[in-house]
């Protein structure tokens, strides 16, 4: 795997290639993602719906939305991760003509032909319409405990404690948990605290530091999370690592 983040924009590209892998169901809490086959074919399944992606197919995840994606060591996938906030501010026209220049990188080209560049471009303007349509409406509750797991990355937080503050028996909130944020409580939590580390792996931490400040203080199992969620080590992660 192999992954570049331009130092200008909140973009990200993952080349997934030879990992013979399943991502079980994961999410995006503030990302809009575009996944294009560029080789081979993947399984996908978007909340229960699943779906074949055969070379040159693309899809598209909006924030929040489950899903999960199996390869194998003959797929090759680029995923676009956008964050919201890339998308609010720049227009259309701007955000294509920026991704546009992105994608048009010696680093990425390398990779991908024109007629995926085109195919990803054409993508990102789909993204844009489904970000005026769509709509992510959740009850006070939830709010709340969405900001409590987002916002409290190297705390603990036991389910007894979140459902004693949010008046709710524990199983309830469980299954109120998964409905709107398409995760357990337990499952988005470390979730967010391996994305909060790989960005501090990005910004030129040491892994020991990104365990620290994300709350793991055993090594192992920080490199069994890690390794679980993205796929690769936290190790290799840095080596894979790349600015564009």
């Amino acid at each position: 795997m192999k992954y570049f983040r331009s130092d200008q924009y909140p973009i990200e590209f993952v080349l997934s290639e030879n990992i013979n892998k399943e991502f079980s169901s994961h999410n995006h809490a503030s990302h809009y993602i575009i996944s294009l086959c560029i080789k081979g074919s993947v399984s996908a399944t978007l909340k229960n719906k699943s779906l074949q992606i055969k070379e040159n197919d693309f899809f598209t995840v909006p924030p929040f939305m489950p899903h999960a994606v199996s390869l194998t060591d003959t797929s090759v996938l680029v995923s676009l991760c956008m964050d919201k906030s890339f998308i609010e501010d720049y227009s259309s026209q701007k955000g294509i003509k920026i991704l546009e220049m992105l994608l048009l990188s010696p680093k990425i080209q390398k990779w991908i032909t024109r007629l995926q560049t085109e195919l990803l471009l054409q993508a990102v303007s789909h993204v844009y319409e489904l970000h005026d349509t769509h709509k992510e409406e959740m009850e006070n509750d939830m709010l709340i405990l969405y900001a409590r797991l987002a916002n409290h990355i190297s705390e603990s937080l036991p389910l007894d404690n979140l459902a004693k503050d949010l008046y709710l028996s524990k199983y309830y909130l469980i299954r109120k948990c998964k409905r709107n944020l398409g995760l357990t409580p337990h499952k988005f939590h470390l979730q967010n605290r391996i994305r909060k580390a790989q960005t501090l792996l990005f910004t030129n931490k040491s892994v020991t530091e990104a365990s620290v400040n994300t709350g793991f203080y055993d090594q192992s199992h920080f490199d069994r999370a890690f390794k679980n969620i993205v796929g690769i080590s936290p190790t290799e992660f840095l080596a894979s690592s790349k600015i564009l």
